[in-house]
């Protein structure tokens, strides 16, 4: 005999269900999703004026408390990652040339962290480790927020125009932040990083001489390492590095996410070394549109790291280089006790509006209108059985 559970009986298993399933939010329980929210937060230096003690990083604390509000309005992220990282009072910008006293945008997201836990019901854990311990003070470093545990938390070093590491000639070094976190659907590893601009030679080739001052003949003649080809550029080389760092370190079935600016489109090299790798894009792979740089829609960079700028609520973006990349075949997961793997549930741009949470913004005394010169991005994965 066929039994037929009623219409309305149905519904109400359905709803039953659900309603155990759900933590009363838009998003799935924090068991069974990885959420991750990543930005470039811009040091600021550039922003002060050229006198010490003058300069306040184009307003960096209130940008900082502007990136609080946006995770807060994001449902607080399990992981939050963040470049141009600065932890010195005094950065060198050249041998010959100093900026500060700078304010610790560690020191400031410490501050704001009572206000998160108030907001999330938990308390990040904040992963962050100098490159530099000594010597040359830095302007970007990584830093990781995580929700939950942090088991290891890793810098490497990459190839850079401005560190001869045989030589030990060190002035400004690139790298990547390698953090391992206890997730309970699975350990989940995350490497941040912001790969060489202009600034630091990017497009010279991969065994290339940097010379400080022109025509002096001094600077440091960096050696291309074995793992690149001499026909790639300094940039490209560090993509090369990274990619194969993830592959070498990343745990067994862990889901691996692979965040930054990479100061490269879409189509350059760097980008197709972590797509080749069957890497999602987490971007496209959600379905949003490419980048439109006659609007600014999609896109990620190109605003000024300005006072001007960031106090102007005009979009100002023009190319998409901030990534959220994820390494989902062949991972483990568990939802409620049944094994699974990691697919991609939702993907958008992240603190990419002006300041929302304002009647209005602009110069002082009006709100700070964004967190940085770059928009950052979200993506959320769902453990599927």
């Amino acid at each position: 005999m066929r039994y037929t559970i009623p219409h309305w009986l149905a519904c109400l298993a359905c709803a039953t269900l659900l309603a155990a399933c759900s933590d009363g939010s838009d998003r799935p329980p924090a068991a069974v999703s990885v959420s991750v929210a990543n930005l470039n937060i811009l040091h600021g230096f550039d922003c002060d004026p050229p006198m010490p003690a003058d300069g306040d990083q184009c307003r960096v604390p209130e940008r900082v408390a502007l990136l609080v509000d946006f995770l807060i309005d994001r449902d607080c992220p399990d992981i939050v990652t963040l470049q141009e990282i600065v932890n010195r009072v005094i950065v060198q910008r050249s041998p010959f040339e100093s900026a500060g006293p700078l304010d610790s945008i560690i020191d400031l997201i410490e501050a704001e962290l009572p206000r998160l836990t108030a907001a999330c019901g938990f308390t990040y854990t904040l992963a962050y480790e100098p490159f530099l311990a000594q010597g040359v003070a830095e302007t970007d470093e990584e830093l990781v927020l995580s929700r939950y545990p942090v088991l290891a938390n890793t810098i490497h070093p990459l190839h850079s125009a401005l560190y001869d590491i045989p030589n030990d000639y060190l002035l400004f070094a690139r790298h990547v932040l390698h953090t391992r976190i206890a997730h309970p659907a699975g350990d989940v590893d995350v490497y941040s990083t912001h790969l060489s601009s202009g600034s630091d030679d990017a497009t010279n080739p991969c065994d290339s001489f940097s010379e400080l001052v022109a025509g002096t003949g001094i600077g440091p003649r960096v050696d291309c390492p074995a793992e690149c080809d001499a026909d790639d550029t300094v940039r490209a080389c560090q993509a090369r590095q990274m990619a194969l760092l993830v592959e070498a370190t990343r745990g067994e079935g862990n889901l691996a996410l692979v965040t930054g600016d990479f100061n490269a489109v879409p189509g350059s090299s760097e980008y197709l070394e972590m797509i080749s790798r069957g890497w999602l894009d987490t971007h496209l792979a959600a379905g949003l549109p490419e980048c439109d740089a006659a609007t600014g829609e999609n896109c990620t960079s190109g605003r000024s790291s300005t006072a001007a700028s960031l106090e102007n609520p005009a979009l100002g973006v023009r190319r998409r280089i901030d990534y959220i990349f994820a390494a989902t075949a062949d991972t483990r997961c568990s939802a409620g006790g049944v094994t699974g793997t990691y697919t991609l549930a939702a993907a958008d741009l992240f603190a990419a509006q002006p300041n929302p949470f304002a009647a209005s913004c602009g110069p002082p005394p009006a709100a700070m209108c964004w967190v940085s010169d770059h928009s950052g991005n979200y993506a959320r994965l769902a453990c599927a059985p």
